[in-house]
């Protein structure tokens, strides 16, 4: 078996937008260096300063050097009939693929990652680098970022671990295409990944200290993680994603809205790297009650957070305003006194427009007797319904819980199939409580109108059901 040892230094992170400065290649087998190559590539573009730094290549030393195209057939001739071997390999195959089918070749080679391959036959070090490998085999690299020496150095660990009584049946199995070890981050136990589930839940991707990079909702897990390394697409993003993921873990949920509640909950809790959307806390809007030194119950627009308790939720200060407004003037409630109009107005008028007189400003109403308008508006403007919605559990013993009060997600979770639940102080105990926010109400709205009465509890408390 001969091994094609190939190192690349860049212009950037993505073939699709960098290109290649320099290549190394160490043509190894059995234990012997048949040959080495090394060329400086002009890239036909900038070098930044910033990389300049990290390999010492600049503009002027490759200005009248040959580009990938000049060079590509003699790289190709190398690499035939022989394994590709890169240390986090997707990276330095990603861009001479790239570069060769810029230049007019097809390019498909077996391959071998020597950091998942280190991982395998030596495991437990703190890091599998390059840098850490080395010091860990004592192998002195003159010139680390230089693409062939860092080849010669791969070599060497290769020659390490070729020396390994497993290397042999590990290597084999390496290259069969169902291993799916090429697929995999450089960083990731395979195990890890075998174990995943194919039920429907949440996963997340970890860094080498646990922190979470990702969060994501699956109908199937372990296809939905699969789907992840399994892109052809090859972006510096990508890669630095591929990269910093050392661990996955998982949540199995028993429907798909716990699923959507509960990645949502914990993109909030973590703020994941690399998720882009649902980070932020955009709490919804509630329409709150209290009463004023005079005994007037002034309804009043604020934001609904978590333990907060309105009489009507809206996921935005305009829905709330538009309902606050229209129901005011329906039951004749001072637009002034309801925070509707400006301060420096004494009076609010919109008889004209509704043929109601407001009760304060034009009737100078008792305060009992407004009271009892605004009990009257409360009832209507709240969004409702304080509902129990069940659905299915993540097996048959229980069933799964979400507590809606008065609009707001309160809590939900997990409850046996044979506990009796008769009150919200039997139900409580199961669920555990959830921030309500502008993104956890626009995935209940999708789902509300297809729940299916099933009947009451105490409190004229609603119970519904969601089918899967």
């Amino acid at each position: 078996m001969e091994l094609a040892i190939v190192d690349i230094e860049t212009t950037g992170g993505s073939p699709v937008y960098h290109r290649i400065v320099e290549i190394g290649i160490v043509i190894w087998k059995d234990g012997e260096v048949l040959e080495r190559y090394q060329t400086l590539i002009n890239p036909e573009s900038w070098i930044t300063p910033q990389l300049i730094q990290i390999h010492g290549i600049t503009n002027e030393m490759v200005e009248d050097s040959p580009t990938f195209s000049d060079v590509a057939e003699t790289i190709l001739d190398l690499l035939a009939n022989r394994i590709f071997v890169a240390h986090s390999v997707n990276f330095d195959y990603g861009f001479v693929k790239a570069e060769m089918n810029k230049a007019g070749y097809d390019f498909d080679k077996k391959r071998i990652c020597s950091v998942r391959l280190s991982r395998k036959l030596v495991p437990g070090l703190n890091s599998y680098s390059l840098r850490s490998l080395c010091q860990h085999f004592g192998i002195v690299n003159q010139k680390a970022h230089r693409a062939l020496e860092d080849a010669e150095a791969t070599t060497e660990i290769i020659q390490k671990l070729w020396a390994l009584p497993e290397s042999e049946s590990v290597i084999q199995y390496f290259l069969k295409q169902k291993s799916k070890e090429t697929a995999l981050p450089p960083n990731l136990d395979k195990q890890k990944f075998t174990d995943l589930p194919n039920d429907q839940g949440v996963y997340l991707f970890h860094d080498q200290h646990g922190k979470v990079l990702y969060v994501g909702k699956a109908n199937h897990i372990k296809d939905r993680v699969g789907q992840h390394f399994g892109s052809h697409t090859h972006t510096k993003a990508r890669n630095e994603f591929l990269n910093s993921i050392f661990d996955v873990s998982f949540e199995v949920c028993g429907h798909e809205l716990m699923a959507l509640l509960l990645e949502n909950e914990l993109i909030k809790k973590h703020y994941p790297r690399f998720n882009r959307s649902n980070k932020d806390f955009k709490l919804n809007h509630g329409i709150f009650t209290y009463e004023d030194q005079k005994g007037f119950v002034r309804l009043r627009i604020g934001d609904a957070g978590k333990w907060s308790n309105p009489i009507a939720v809206f996921r935005g200060n305009l829905e709330a305003t538009q309902v606050l407004l229209q129901t005011s003037m329906k039951f004749g409630l001072c637009l002034r006194i309801n925070g509707l109009l400006e301060k420096e107005v004494k009076y609010c008028a919109y008889e004209t427009e509704t043929g109601q007189q407001c009760l304060i400003c034009v009737e100078n109403a008792t305060s009992t007797r407004y009271n009892l308008k605004v009990e009257e508006a409360q009832n209507q403007m709240s969004n409702g319904q304080s509902i129990l919605l069940k659905t299915s559990g993540r097996d048959e013993s229980e069933t799964g819980a979400i507590w809606i009060h008065r609009g707001k997600i309160k809590g939900y979770g997990y409850v046996p199939s044979n506990a009796a639940i008769e009150t919200m102080e039997t139900l409580k105990p199961y669920l555990k409580s959830y921030y309500d926010t502008q993104d956890a109400q626009s995935i209940l709205k999708m789902y509300l109108p297809k729940a299916r009465k099933l009947g009451m509890m105490e409190n004229e408390i609603g119970v519904f059901g969601l089918s899967n």
